[in-house]
């Protein structure tokens, strides 16, 4: 008994540090003025909580067709591409501790995803290799990510289900007391309660 009280202290405590949600971007319905042969515009900060870099526009197989045979998306029809700069940025509003997508790179390249915290140093990297026909995941996890860079060597690529989340924050000493107190309370009582019995 008293060891599933202390699993369920624990299970409570770790609970309650509080993990933000995983938020995915499936570049899925869109209107037509984001997409490449649409309206060229930038992606920019179409979506809350990140903001796209130059040139990063939508391709869809349905409405504005392109070689999803040798590019295909993920899920859906849609993918984030850009032709003018082999780069993507993203920048988050707030710091993330989880970067993960889907790519599809073509010829013999590979692309990377690199993560910076705000004073523009290097926090973590992952590369893939060239994956044409199909698509990959490359994920980074690090605390403080403030923005990441997707780029390969020149080469056209594609990305899908962009996703993201703010990791998990330590729960400051003070409130890990406050907390485990009325827990340490409740097991005081009960052992209290079969002792009397």
């Amino acid at each position: 008994m008293n060891r599933a009280i202390a699993i369920l202290i624990g299970a409570a405590l770790l609970g309650s540090a509080g993990a933000s949600a995983l938020t995915v971007l499936n570049f899925e319905g869109l209107p037509s003025t984001y997409y490449f042969y649409g309206g060229n515009t930038n992606l920019g900060n179409y979506y809350s909580g990140v903001t796209f870099g130059a040139q990063a526009t939508i391709l869809d197989r349905v409405i504005y067709g392109y070689n999803d045979y040798g590019f295909p998306p993920h899920s859906g029809d849609a993918v984030l591409y850009t032709d003018v700069d082999p780069i993507i940025r993203a920048d988050f509003d707030s710091p993330v501790g989880h970067v993960g997508l889907w790519y599809t790179i073509g010829y013999d390249s590979g692309l990377w995803l690199e993560a910076y915290d705000s004073g523009d140093n290097l926090l973590a990297s992952a590369w893939g290799g060239a994956n044409l026909y199909t698509t990959s995941f490359l994920s980074i996890d690090a605390v403080g990510i403030d923005y990441v860079k997707l780029h390969d060597f020149g080469n056209s690529y594609t990305i899908d289900d962009f996703e993201y989340d703010g990791g998990q924050e330590p729960i400051p000493e003070p409130a890990s007391l406050l907390l485990l107190g009325p827990g340490l309370g409740v097991v005081a009582f009960i052992r209290h309660r079969r002792r009397a019995a």
